[in-house]
């Protein structure tokens, strides 16, 4: 597992202990959907939390095989299959798992906030990209949305992932910026909750900043807040923060890769492409990103 996080002038705190209730997971019905799913309801079991199945449909959906049906076919249709999921959820899993359904019509991101708040959402699972280029290129800019504008914590799955466990971490942390304590407390439980080993690993410009007080001072104040998870911590010197923490995640086997996104304005978003929506591309394990 790979936390990715700003820790500058952070006040971290874990008094306050946090309970993923409820997993919400986002299918299209591809074959990339279906591989993820097991890996949202191993989750569900081990925090023992409910699993909202969540789809939205519409009559113009040139992604999947409703395309031209009228639109009270699609939801017979779309409601069949989320069924479909059910069963064969239950008679996979090793324990009891409470499941709801949630069929809605219209776009994703126009849809997804009603479930979110009634079923109050602490966790959303989706696959990263669809079957298809063009599945892929419509699903990924949906994650990418997603993130951009949801403020509840996103598991995003590449679709050729299989694992459905998650047993080693890595962390790496970003000392020179802050990060909301609250997130942070949210990765914490989320590594003492599945009894994960963690390596933090920091990546410097330069061997002057990796040496400068405020990291050093940073540091001591993040390894503080992990003493009840069991860690190692180490430095990388690199200017290319995605390809070293790409690298880092290989040469450790990490099996999670966990980020915490910024807020950007509309020509940030524009003009410059975030580590975190780079990354939702180019990893090649899954993907939790905190805010």
């Amino acid at each position: 597992m790979l936390i990715f996080i700003d820790c500058q002038n952070a006040e971290f705190c874990c008094s306050k202990t946090i309970h993923m209730k409820t997993i919400l997971f986002a299918t299209d019905f591809s074959r990339a959907a279906n591989k993820a799913i097991h890996i949202a309801t191993q989750i569900a079991i081990k925090q023992e939390a409910r699993l909202v199945l969540y789809h939205s449909y519409r009559f113009m959906n040139t992604y999947d095989d409703n395309y031209g049906y009228p639109i009270d076919v699609v939801k017979r249709i779309t409601d069949r299959k989320l069924n479909d999921l059910k069963k064969r959820i239950l008679a996979k899993a090793e324990k009891p798992a409470e499941i709801i359904l949630c069929n809605k019509h219209g776009f994703v991101m126009d849809t997804i906030k009603e479930p979110i708040d009634e079923f109050g959402v602490d966790l959303i699972v989706i696959s990263s990209v669809g079957d298809t280029p063009l599945e892929a290129g419509y699903f990924g800019s949906i994650a990418t949305e997603m993130l951009d504008k949801l403020n509840v914590p996103m598991l995003l799955l590449p679709p050729k992932y299989r694992r459905t466990t998650i047993e080693n971490a890595v962390m790496a942390v970003d000392l020179k910026k802050p990060i909301d304590a609250r997130a942070l407390d949210k990765a914490v439980y989320f590594l003492r909750d599945l009894d994960t080993i963690v390596d933090v690993v920091y990546v410097a410009k330069t061997d002057e900043e990796l040496k400068s007080e405020e990291v050093k001072e940073a540091g001591l104040k993040l390894r503080e807040l992990l003493k009840n998870v069991p860690h190692t911590f180490q430095t990388i010197v690199g200017n290319k923060q995605v390809n070293e923490i790409n690298g880092f995640v290989k040469k450790r086997k990490a099996q999670l890769l966990i980020t915490f996104p910024k807020l950007h304005t509309f020509f940030e978003k524009f003009f410059l492409q975030g580590n975190t929506r780079r990354l939702v591309f180019e990893i090649d394990v899954p993907l939790l990103a905190i805010k």
